[in-house]
């Protein structure tokens, strides 16, 4: 009996304790939502269009560093044309939420990764990280933070979801989805089309052609510098298809673009 008493006595106090310990965490993540959310009506739009195009001017420096020869250094720099263009027209359009989600998904996803990487790369012998630290590590670090949290705040405030409901375009995305399985297999897929869904389902079409368009524009100028540098008897027959589809695609990608641009 006294140690059932005991019990009941021990169980009125650890209770209360509990609930106070929920209740405080519950509040915590409640203060860290809140504050995410608000991230995007903290930060007005000026600064927001100011800090994107200052993380685009990074990603353009960087990517223009040893390009090489003509035709390689075209098939580097147009695609990125393309990109840069389509997340310029979506900020300027008020499509903030896949502006800053194609910025992060396109350039900075990886940053996050190497920086904790090069950290855990710290050896006692001879001392120091194997993956040293650069200033370029923190800006990416500071553009992935950043475009995550911004992401984030406007999602949770359902900043310009609206969804596209244009047909003609998931079916291109779907065709453009083939080529790429066919041409790299399902790591390349997911990688070339995952600027144009963003922009499919949160965008603006022009800025989904745009994007798709970046992933077959490189095949034109490796196609030339192939046939002006290799054997045209050893080259496969497979590169000649998909060469063709590329161009197809690109066609089709040229009209599409003139008709957005027509509207």
């Amino acid at each position: 009996m006294i140690h059932i008493l005991i019990l009941r006595e021990a169980n009125d106090w650890f209770l209360p304790l509990s609930l106070c310990y929920n209740r405080g965490k519950d509040l915590k993540e409640n203060i860290f939502m809140n504050a995410i959310k608000n991230l995007s009506k903290t930060i007005s739009r000026q600064i927001r269009v100011i800090i994107l195009v200052i993380l685009l001017a990074y990603v353009i420096v960087t990517n223009i560093s040893n390009l090489g020869a003509f035709l390689p250094a075209l098939e580097r720099l147009v695609p990125l044309g393309l990109i840069i263009f389509g997340i310029i027209y979506l900020m300027l359009n008020k499509k903030e939420f896949a502006a800053h989600a194609t910025l992060l998904f396109g350039f900075f996803l990886s940053a996050g990764t190497n920086f904790v990487n090069s950290i855990l790369s710290l050896r006692f012998e001879p001392f120091g990280l194997a993956n040293p630290l650069s200033v370029e590590s923190f800006l990416e670090l500071f553009g992935f933070i950043y475009l995550t949290l911004m992401v984030i705040s406007l999602f949770l405030n359902k900043s310009d979801q609206t969804k596209s409901n244009r047909k003609d375009l998931v079916l291109t995305t779907i065709i453009a989805g083939l080529f790429f399985y066919l041409r790299g297999g399902l790591f390349l897929t997911i990688s070339k089309l995952l600027l144009p869904v963003i922009s499919l389902f949160f965008g603006l079409p022009l800025a989904t052609i745009l994007f798709l368009a970046a992933g077959v524009i490189d095949v034109p100028f490796d196609f030339i510098n192939t046939l002006l540098n290799v054997n045209l008897l050893t080259i496969p027959l497979s590169y000649y298809l998909f060469s063709l589809f590329a161009f197809y695609l690109i066609y089709g990608a040229i009209k599409g673009i003139l008709g957005e641009m027509n509207k």
